[in-house]
């Protein structure tokens, strides 16, 4: 997914995927993308991370997502 103020990618391995999300701007951003899964890991915060309803990303913010196999 790319914007002129976001971006999400991903990268993967045979053994992981990870996604990592971008804001850019200096307000919150809702994400609606298929990730190919439910949940993740943020890699940052060690929080979980649900992508049903749409993903938030916090104003100027970097988000890590191991994606759950």
């Amino acid at each position: 997914m790319l914007t002129n103020q976001q971006c999400i990618f991903e990268r993967k391995s045979d053994q992981e995927r990870v996604l990592v999300a971008i804001n850019m701007a200096d307000v919150p951003y809702t994400a609606h993308f298929d990730a190919g899964c439910g949940m993740a890991v943020d890699l940052i915060t060690g929080k979980d991370h649900d992508f049903g309803g749409g993903s938030e990303l916090p104003p100027y913010s970097a988000s890590f997502w191991k994606m759950e196999r």
